[in-house]
This record gives structure tokens, C-alpha cells and sequence, in this order.
């Protein structure tokens, strides 16, 4: 029982006061960027970067992964700033953003929010969209994708298969607390707290649903979402689509070893898809 509340309130600290940082911005590479708010779909207060694009109207709309923000996702990508324009978003609990971590299960409503805002605030930027996640942004990014059908195509970076499973890697490997009784007995109290199903954004339940081209990028020594898991995902993707497996990377490092073959490797799949 002092471990099921000990992970409670990491996630609850994590979501309400203790968030990350912002330590990377759009000046750091040279890009301006327009500093935006908007409410998700259930109200809650969020702020993004739009960085605009003058050679089209296209826009990838970044979601990064949990305990991350923003910053995570300008510093993997911003060298697409030369081609499309990029809206990064804080989800809620995350960078400058309110409310409080969902952990996955809530986020897709930020992502509504964002798409929303697109169109109703900048409508020539919001018609042609694109979808790049990380972890947990990969789930969300996958469901509005799969839910939606308004996305051109996909990136999916070091992404995980079950909400579960992840939680239940995640616990052993930073705590070693096994799943039962107490990741099991969290597991629970998560699903009664959020009132969602676990799994209902899981990739497990939405992969087969997506049409759009998909690149999926998995570290090779991934702990948390390991390239097996990977594979799993891809086979049920019934759209068309591609997983890189970058050598020697871990969980959400793909950047770090990938190097310029990362940005070639993505920068090609959007030219030849959106």
C-alpha cells in the first residue's frame, strides 16, 4: 500500500506543481515564433508556439510524452521549420500550461483544443495537418488520428503499446515494485480516478484503426517501450507505413543517436506524404 501511494503521488506532484521546465526555446535555433493560448476541449488554459512557414499552409502539430514539454519537441525537430509551419503545444500539466496531468488519458482533449484553434484562429494553417507524438504524445496523436481522419500522415516516436504495460515497466525499472498487488492496485485507482478505461488510448486498441502513412521511430534499447512492443504496433497498422529502429538508442532518445540521419529520415517522410 506505501508503494500504490507512493506512485500516486509522484504522478500527482509531477502534474500539479513539479513541472518540468521549459529550457529550449525557438530563438535558440533562430526561429520566431508566435506564443499562443488556447483552452482544450474541456477548458482547460494551454499555450503552444506557432512558428510560421512562408513557402506553404501544411502544419505538423507537435504532442510530446509525459513529465516533457514543448522544448522536448522544438529540440528533435526544428530543422522542419524550413518546410512546414510547426505548432508545438504544452500539454495540460506540462511547460506553461494549466491543469493537471492525465498521464495520457486526458491529453487528447488538448489536442482537440490545439486542432480547434488551428482552425478557427488561423484557418489556412489548420486544413492540412499533420501529427508527429512522443510516448504518450504518440498514443494521443494516434487516436485523434485514428478517431478523426483528418490527419495526413503520422510520425510515432518511441511509442508504447499498452497504457498498462508501460506503467508497469516504468514501476519495476525505477522502483522495482512488482505488478501485484500494488501496480495492479494503482492501476486501478488510476482507472477509477480518470473515470477512462485504461487502454482506450493504448495503440493496442487504435493502431488498426489508422489510414494515414505512419513512420514509427523506436530506440533499440528501449526499456519502456521495447522494439518488440514496436512490432506489435506496426503489424496492426493496416496503413501505409514504415519503423525505423535506431541503434543504441533508449526510451525518447532517438535524436540523441539517430543524428543527421534522424532529421534526413524524417524530413523525407513528410516530403513524400504531406
Amino acid at each position: 500500500m506505501v508503494a500504490v501511494i507512493g506512485i500516486a503521488l509522484f504522478c500527482k506532484q509531477k502534474s500539479k506543481g513539479r513541472k518540468t521546465p521549459l529550457q529550449v526555446f525557438p530563438q535558440d535555433f533562430g526561429l520566431q515564433a508566435e506564443t499562443v493560448s488556447f483552452l482544450s476541449s474541456d477548458g482547460v488554459p494551454l499555450e503552444g508556439w506557432f512558428i510560421p512557414c512562408e513557402k506553404t499552409k501544411k502544419t505538423i502539430i507537435f504532442v510530446h510524452g509525459f513529465d516533457m514539454n514543448k522544448g522536448d519537441m522544438l529540440k528533435r525537430t526544428h530543422y522542419l521549420a524550413a518546410d512546414y509551419n510547426l505548432f508545438y503545444m504544452d500539454c495540460r500539466g506540462a511547460g506553461n500550461s494549466q491543469g493537471v496531468s492525465g498521464m495520457g488519458l486526458k491529453e487528447v482533449k488538448d489536442l482537440e483544443g490545439a486542432v480547434s484553434f488551428l482552425r478557427t484562429q488561423k484557418p489556412a494553417y489548420g486544413e492540412e495537418i499533420a501529427f508527429y507524438g512522443l510516448c504518450m504524445g504518440a498514443a494521443v496523436a494516434s487516436y485523434y488520428a485514428a478517431k478523426k481522419k483528418c490527419c495526413r500522415c503520422l510520425v510515432l516516436e518511441s511509442s508504447y503499446y499498452s497504457f498498462k504495460e508501460i506503467v508497469c515497466r516504468w514501476a519495476w525499472l525505477h522502483t522495482y515494485i512488482p505488478y501485484f498487488p500494488v501496480v495492479w492496485a494503482f492501476l486501478m485507482w488510476t482507472e477509477k480516478q480518470s473515470g477512462i478505461p485504461l487502454e482506450t488510448f493504448s495503440l493496442k486498441t487504435n493502431a488498426c484503426e489508422i489510414t494515414c502513412p505512419v513512420l514509427m521511430l523506436q530506440g533499440e534499447r528501449d526499456r519502456l517501450a521495447p522494439v518488440a512492443n514496436a512490432c506489435l504496433i506496426f503489424y496492426l497498422i493496416p496503413a501505409p507505413k514504415e519503423l525505423w529502429v535506431i541503434p543504441g538508442a533508449g526510451h525518447t532518445s532517438c535524436h540523441e543517436k539517430g543524428g543527421e540521419v534522424y532529421q534526413d529520415k524524417i524530413r523525407a517522410f513528410f516530403n513524400n506524404n504531406f
